[in-house]
């Protein structure tokens, strides 16, 4: 029998694909091009977060997580770091990380032809984006080996009087920041919040690429 000599590089060829096939699909986002054709007749897009509802973090939901982290935290040093963490994890849901997304959004998007401000908390636009954060992983880094931290949001448009109406949803999976050591991303006291706000303004960069579609 005589032997394929491309057989070996075939096999190789169909690993690497069903390696890199998770990636591939994590980094899609639907976009419908007529539900949202409203966005290019815009000045401003009123911006919430809806960071109440049940998000998974690390495969437990958020309160267990967060109680699980203040027991390592307290373990390895004092409760007043614990209660530090807590405090900075809060800051930075309400705040840093919805931010680093509003400004990274708008900032890729300042290269289409008509795009409108995505701007928190504007009531008075006439439309309104809501973002839901469903899961996180905070990644790690154990010194010899890292990982960064991914995220997770859905993504909702509608008329801002009327919130009962969905125009248009989509899903923004697993978006994974770099991981890079020197810019804050190693740990302290527990995981870091940095790498996650990375990982929230990589995932406002993947749709706004996506919005591009829709805005040029």
């Amino acid at each position: 029998m005589k032997k394929n000599k491309n057989m070996p590089k075939f096999i190789i060829t169909c690993f690497f694909i069903c390696l890199s096939a998770p990636f591939i699909f994590a980094q899609h986002i639907d976009i419908d091009k007529k539900a949202l054709s409203f966005l290019a007749s815009q000045e401003e897009v009123n911006v919430i977060f809806e960071n109440d509802s049940l998000l998974m973090i690390d495969n437990l939901n958020e309160m267990d997580f967060i109680q699980k982290m203040r027991n390592k935290i307290s373990g390895q040093s004092i409760i007043q770091e614990a209660n530090n963490w807590t405090l900075a994890y809060n800051e930075n849901k309400y705040k840093n990380w919805p931010k680093a997304f509003i400004d990274q959004l708008n900032e890729k998007l300042e290269e289409s032809e008509h795009s409108p401000k995505f701007e928190l908390d504007n009531s008075k636009a006439l439309y309104t984006m809501k973002v839901k954060p469903t899961w996180m992983y905070f990644g790690y880094d154990a010194g010899i080996m890292d990982r960064p931290a991914k995220v997770t949001l859905q993504v909702y448009f509608y008329e801002t009087k009327s919130p009962e109406n969905i125009m248009f949803s989509t899903e923004i999976s697993r978006a994974m920041a770099k991981y890079n050591k020197q810019d804050g991303d190693g740990e302290g006291a527990g995981p870091s919040l940095n790498r996650m706000r990375k990982a929230y303004a990589f995932a406002a960069y993947k749709f706004a690429k996506s919005l591009e579609t829709v805005l040029n």
